[in-house]
């Protein structure tokens, strides 16, 4: 009995230090996967810089190739940095900087600001103009080359100016304007104004009102793509609205709270949203909801790149976060404070954010090259060669080390795409090679021949091993046949009478022997003919002479007669 309990309780002290090993080796891999989570959740992105202002940053604008980003500040500064984060300059208005925009190439920063003025300064810092308005200025929007300058300010006007300060024309809506977006080129002009109004305006390059849509209360955010041939709203009524130039609503959306931003790429093909519902939306032109992903706080802000590909957006909760076309979250980040505003780049490589920690922040997007390592791997774990593909994704790490960012994204999506096509193209030579194996064993298994369709089967494996797929479905597709029809004679072994011998040997050999049997029948033919020739002129021969002979011996007869009837019957 001692020893029986002993027993017990060594194996309980034996199970105690078991459950005490697994659970520390629980803890142990849940801290990795929590690491390893953590380093994922920043591969996506790398923090290239960071700038302390002396107030909030109330507002970014970030050039086409991210080469230059513009800022404003609660400390009443316009801002100007490269992409290296180096400060090209800045300049100090009266009062807050609210409003803030850049031209594609970086050439020209507009500015507004609660001082009621808009300034327009040029790359250098140098300013060209301002004007002051009636109030402060809420919003304003620059054309892509610099040519035109929209504002709205909250004395219930829009402004509309040229590069030179002159004032195309103003217009007065109902009520404060909260947002303001020109097209490209400065054609159109679309408007969001306050609660005595919640309409959306488009106006034309001069200024004349085309339509208004009056919406179920403030107009928080408007958005124009390239041509001005749609127009995006947010409201404060919960809802997204896309309108055509011609006004048209084609199509509302209510979310779970106000719309607070609103963004639309360069063709109206998407638009973007962000809820105080906590909730960043993606739509299609026609208006189907592609995606949403709730966010730990309100989405005051969200930015599209201008093909779609990737979406910025800023919540409550100080994050700023990244997502791909497909609603898959990328990465976030978390600044120390509040986030105001968010800028992308035409093509997803950079994103801007200004935050209430005084803060600008610049990131560079290499989540294009986590990707296509990814497609790259994928590939190699399923044993295929992807060497040019790794090669290419190789350049596009180079590329982002050495800080060439956009390249790096076009480089990362080439070995992406690369490493796509080569699977899909290992993956169909695959299933040619062993379609032609299955042949081969099947025809030789019934006992046929096929050393020639195993010997193409063989370039084909060749190939396949050195990586040319494309080549090896090429073989593999002239096996099939061969083993099939071995003698090539187009009758399949499984129907051929001689399937070792081309019937087309048989068919000429046949034709052959019918032809010598008609030749040698034909010749036997000329043969009879001839001998019955000869046998007619033997036997006319025979008659002719008969006939002389008798003719002969008549005439003799004749001439005795003759000499006896002459002498008188004397001899």
């Amino acid at each position: 009995m001692v020893v029986e309990r002993a027993g017990k309780e060594e194996a309980s002290e034996v199970g105690s230090s078991v459950r005490g090993v697994r659970a520390k080796l629980f803890i142990v891999i849940t801290i990795l996967l929590l690491v390893q989570a953590g380093q994922a959740e920043e591969a996506g992105y790398e923090l290239l810089w960071s700038y302390e202002t002396d107030g909030r940053v109330y507002g970014v604008a970030i050039s086409s190739d991210g080469s230059y980003i513009a800022a404003g500040s609660r400390d009443n500064k316009v801002y100007l940095f490269n992409r290296d984060g180096d400060l090209l300059w800045n300049y100090k208005t009266g009062d807050k900087v609210v409003g803030i925009s850049i031209t594609s190439d970086g050439s020209y920063v507009a500015a507004g600001s609660r001082d009621n003025k808009v300034y327009l300064f040029n790359r250098g810092g140098e300013l060209l103009w301002s004007y002051e308005a009636g109030n402060w200025i809420r919003g304003v929007s620059i054309s892509s080359d610099g040519s035109y300058v929209a504002a709205g300010s909250r004395d219930n006007k829009v402004y509309l100016f040229n590069r030179d300060r002159d004032l195309l024309r103003s217009y007065e809506t109902g009520d404060n304007v909260l947002d303001i977006s020109i097209s490209s080129d400065g054609s159109y002009v679309a408007v969001g104004s306050s609660d005595n109004d919640d309409r959306v305006y488009l106006f034309n390059r001069d200024g004349e009102l085309l339509w208004s849509y009056k919406t179920g209360d403030k107009v928080y955010s408007v958005s124009v793509p390239s041509d001005g041939s749609y127009v995006a709203v947010g409201s404060r009524d919960n809802k997204v609205y896309l309108f055509n130039r011609e006004g048209e609503l084609l199509w509302s959306y209510e979310t779970g709270n106000a719309v607070e931003d609103i963004s639309i790429t360069s063709d109206g093909s998407y638009v973007a949203a962000g809820s105080r519902d906590n909730k960043v939306y993606l739509f299609n032109r026609d208006g189907d909801l592609l995606w949403n992903y709730k966010t730990g706080g309100g989405v005051d802000g969200v930015s599209i790149s201008l093909n779609g590909s990737y979406v910025a957006a800023w919540s409550g909760d100080n994050k700023v976060y990244l997502f791909n076309r497909d609603g898959d979250l990328l990465w976030n980040y978390k600044t120390g404070n509040a986030v105001e505003d968010v800028s992308i780049t035409s093509d997803g490589s950079y994103v801007a954010a200004g935050s209430g920690d005084n803060k600008v922040y610049f990131f560079a997007n290499n989540k294009a090259i986590e990707e296509a390592k990814n497609a790259v791997e994928l590939e190699k774990s399923r044993g295929f060669n992807v060497s040019e593909a790794e090669s290419i994704l190789s350049q596009a790490e180079d590329a982002f080390n050495s800080g060439d960012y956009s390249r790096a994204t076009d480089l990362a999506e080439e070995a992406k795409s690369k490493a796509e096509s080569i699977g899909m193209e290992a993956s169909a030579a695959t299933t040619a090679v062993n379609k032609a194996e299955s042949i081969i064993f099947h025809e030789r298994y019934r006992g046929f021949n096929v050393s020639e369709a195993e010997s193409i089967l063989s370039q084909a494996k060749d190939a396949f091993n050195s990586g040319d797929y494309s080549r090896a479905s090429e073989l593999a597709d002239q096996a099939k046949p061969i083993a099939l029809d071995i003698d090539g004679d187009g009758t399949p072994n499984d129907a051929d009478f001689a399937p070792d011998i081309n019937n087309y040997l048989i068919y000429t050999g046949v034709a052959f022997l019918v032809g010598l049997v008609v030749v040698s029948i034909a010749s036997l033919k000329i043969r009879e003919r001839r001998r019955l020739e000869r046998q007619r002129l033997e036997d006319v021969g025979h008659r002719i002479e008969k006939e002389e002979k008798q003719r002969k011996e008549k005439m003799k007869q004749d001439i005795l007669d003759a000499i006896e009837e002459v002498t008188g019957g004397e001899k």
